[in-house]
């Protein structure tokens, strides 16, 4: 993967963040005024790829619609440089996934209020119309104390309406094996449901340090979604409660009609059960 310059148009770029198929996250400091902020650039070997530019332009056009304190915002889209990139607001703390691997046990004090941050950011999403299609904890970043932002909206579609169910309505099947419910798989129209059952599988593997169903291929991953049993948490963490484990029970099942309706239920459940035994 070609290097980047240190300096696109107005940025200076500082520190990496991460690092994508397509993209790299970097920290920079933007204009005169050095204002700090993080961008996000195609890298120079995609750089001519007009398909890159549109999925930059997507997310800025999602997250221009989105006014939320748990949702990253976006400034803007530009070539400068010859890298298409989008500048976004700085939040300068890890994601999850990286978060999990130092161990869920130092998670435990803060983790209601990530999972009700999470929860909160998604109803929005799902208030302006919107499925983000790749809930996972790679695109949630925390702060130590457990304040988020939601991330990387990249493939967020329009929810399916009513007409659109009705008539069988379908989209390309994109997104993370590992947190894919059965219909974004199989191709089928999509809804705020979707997302509930992918922030089941976040919320399994703050738990558990792993997502719900794990095997050698992606294949395989993505044929236990549609028909594996959802496994119990308590098997991996004995510090969970009876009530997330009936929630998960919910969250992960199959079928669309079988979980809670909206995000708005979903933080209605999260305020009245515990998700630990004890913190600490």
């Amino acid at each position: 993967m070609a290097r980047l310059p240190e300096q696109i148009g107005p940025l200076k770029l500082v520190q990496q963040l991460g690092v994508g198929r397509h993209c790299q996250i970097w920290e920079a400091r933007d204009g005169a005024a050095a204002r700090p902020v993080a961008v996000k650039v195609v890298v120079p070997d995609m750089a001519a790829d007009p398909a890159q530019r549109k999925l930059l332009n997507h997310e800025l056009k999602v997250l221009k619609s989105l006014d939320h304190p748990t949702v990253i915002r976006a400034d803007r889209v530009s070539d400068d440089g010859g890298l298409p990139h989008l500048v976004l607001e700085l939040f300068p703390h890890a994601n999850l996934k990286k978060q999990i691997a130092g161990g869920v046990e130092s998670l435990a004090p803060r983790l209601q209020r990530i999972v009700t941050e999470m929860a909160l950011a998604l109803d929005h999403v799902h208030a302006r119309g919107w499925v983000h299609r790749d809930v996972k904890p790679d695109n949630v970043l925390a702060a130590a104390d457990g304040q988020v932002k939601l991330i990387d909206l990249a493939i967020a579609t329009k929810s399916a309406g009513l007409l659109g169910k009705l008539l069988g309505g379908s989209t390309k099947a994109q997104g993370s094996p590992s947190y894919m419910p059965p219909e974004q798989i199989r191709g089928q129209a999509l809804d705020a449901r979707s997302d509930i059952y992918s922030f089941g599988c976040v919320l399994f593997e703050l738990l558990a340090g792993r997502p719900p169903y794990a095997a050698p291929t992606a294949n395989e991953i993505l044929n236990m979604h549609v028909s594996a049993p959802v496994p119990s948490i308590n098997a991996f963490n004995r510090n969970a409660t009876t009530s997330v484990s009936e929630f998960l029970r919910q969250l992960l099942a199959k079928k669309p009609s079988a979980r809670p309706g909206s995000m708005k239920e979903v933080l209605k459940q999260l305020r009245s059960i515990r998700l630990l035994e004890k913190l600490g």
